[in-house]
């Protein structure tokens, strides 16, 4: 009984030893994360300008805030650190090999001048950004309003998202967001924390009880919450490299707004219900609503005033027109002696007096040589 009891007491002390470990690193990431309004006042008061820090012509910092989240020290700053299993060259490795399977499933888009463009615009946001390792960027050709970065800088446009889009300031602060994720490593320090907590399994089995169970329910609970202010750095980060790189911080808070209510239910319009909230609370991904104030709150408490932003660019508008006229529907014309068609073929009105007419009064769509029920369909959105 007693080399057992020495067993069971021996691992319940590793557990809480790793549980405490976790948590401290949650911790220290949610303290980083400007949104606490203690962090926030206590770094308000303690803050000094640096010496070596000048502000550029035309700008007025609000706040002095220096660390981690001093937008004048972009590049130089910790971004990224922390409990980490993945070297930068295994995580590059981890990116290239489900970047190879995206590209054997997808369609991508051929053109050289939108390639061109997006890949320019990345790269540029990307010099103003603390990642450490280089991106290879590329356009999906896919109706889909979507972006996402792959862990070692492998970064996906759809082109329906550029057509959504407003001006270039939008697309590019949604690309700084995505670019913001694989500078912070989130996608490989959530693996590991999931990893870490994967291993607690086999200490745990040796404990029963209710802490047995509250411990094992921990795990996934500080997944989510490091999922949820892992969403809100990217967003910081993403509004200073976007304005780092001289866009509009607000225009990505447009950008978000427009998405949301895009892909918002008419249901979801409604008072959500006690469950809905509980829901919500619990999930990875932060309700779209909070972001934007967090958002709005460090756009005017941490970025220095400037006079100029770029807000669209001519080539942006050239890039859109060339991918609305690829996606333009193409009509064929049927003419007699062809063959069999598979498109739809449009017969001319029959006349009042012909027994067509008084049997349908209406024209006939056929699709080849047979009667087409789809076409009297209303089109259904997506």
């Amino acid at each position: 009984m007693k080399p057992h009891s020495f067993s069971i007491a021996h691992h319940a002390r590793l557990v809480l030893c790793i549980i405490s470990l976790l948590l401290c690193g949650q911790h220290v990431l949610a303290l980083d994360v400007p949104g606490s309004r203690s962090s926030n006042a206590a770094e308000a008061t303690s803050s000094s300008p640096s010496p070596t820090s000048q502000t550029a012509p035309g700008t007025e910092r609000k706040t002095e805030k220096s660390g981690k989240y001093d937008v004048d020290r972009i590049g130089q700053r910790s971004i990224g650190r922390g409990l980490n299993l993945y070297s930068l060259q295994k995580e590059r490795a981890l990116g290239q090999s489900m970047a190879s399977a995206i590209d054997r499933d997808t369609r991508l888009v051929a053109d050289p001048d939108i390639n061109d463009y997006i890949n320019r615009l990345g790269q540029k946001i990307a010099r103003y950004s603390d990642a450490e390792m280089p991106f290879i960027i590329k356009v999906i050709d896919s109706s889909d309003i979507r972006v996402f970065a792959l862990p070692g800088g492998f970064l996906y446009v759809d082109k329906g998202l550029i057509m959504e889009v407003d001006n270039e300031a939008e697309l590019a602060g949604l690309m700084a967001h995505e670019i913001a994720h694989v500078a912070a490593r989130h996608a490989t320090r959530l693996a590991t924390r999931r990893y870490a907590w994967s291993m607690l399994t086999v200490p745990l089995g040796y404990i029963s009880g209710p802490a047995a169970i509250g411990t094992k329910q921990i795990g996934p609970l500080t997944s989510k919450k490091f999922s949820r202010d892992a969403e809100f750095e990217a967003d910081l980060l993403g509004i200073e490299y976007q304005y780092a790189a001289g866009y509009d911080p607000e225009a990505f808070v447009e950008a978000l707004e427009k998405l949301h209510s895009k892909a918002k239910a008419p249901s979801t319009a409604a008072k959500a219900s006690f469950r809905d909230q509980i829901a919500r609370a619990f999930a990875s991904y932060p309700p779209t609503e909070e972001r934007i104030q967090k958002l709005q709150t460090a756009i005017s408490t941490l970025l220095p005033n400037r006079n100029d932003y770029v807000v669209d660019t001519s080539e942006f508008q050239e890039v859109k027109d060339k991918v609305a006229w690829a996606d333009r529907p193409i009509l064929r014309r049927h003419r007699a002696g062809d063959g069999p068609t598979n498109g739809p073929v449009l017969h001319r009105h029959p006349s009042q007096d012909s027994e067509e007419y008084r049997l349908t009064g209406s024209p006939i769509i056929t699709k080849g040589r047979f009667p087409s029920v789809f076409s009297y369909l209303p089109a259904f959105p997506y």
